[in-house]
């Protein structure tokens, strides 16, 4: 198999990048779901009548913040890990590391 081209590494890592913008321009949409859960919110005046699940209620709305907010962080982390992959292989190919390394 012979080594992948200069272009072939440049539309990789192209493509890793683009993925990257992808995965944060969905941590940016889940950031927005917990001030849109937070809108939510009742207090026990407005609950009314259902006062019975009223801290059920009030669970499940924290659990939306929380785990919208975690998914945000996380999906920004998978951006940042497919850009710094994309700049240790470019990297790496610019020193010819895999070429001495019989990677190919």
């Amino acid at each position: 198999m012979a080594p992948p081209t200069a272009e072939q590494i440049r539309v990789a890592t192209e493509a890793l990048r683009t993925e990257a913008g992808v995965w944060d321009g969905q941590a940016a949409q889940m950031n927005q779901i917990g001030p849109k859960a937070e809108g939510l919110r009742l207090n026990r005046i407005e609950a009314g009548l259902f006062q019975v699940i009223f801290d059920t209620y009030a669970n499940v709305i924290e659990q939306v913040i929380a785990r919208s907010n975690e998914g945000g962080q996380r999906m920004t982390e998978i951006a940042g890990t497919l850009r710094q992959i994309a700049d240790v292989y470019d990297r790496e190919e610019a020193d010819n590391t895999h070429m001495l390394n019989s990677v190919y």
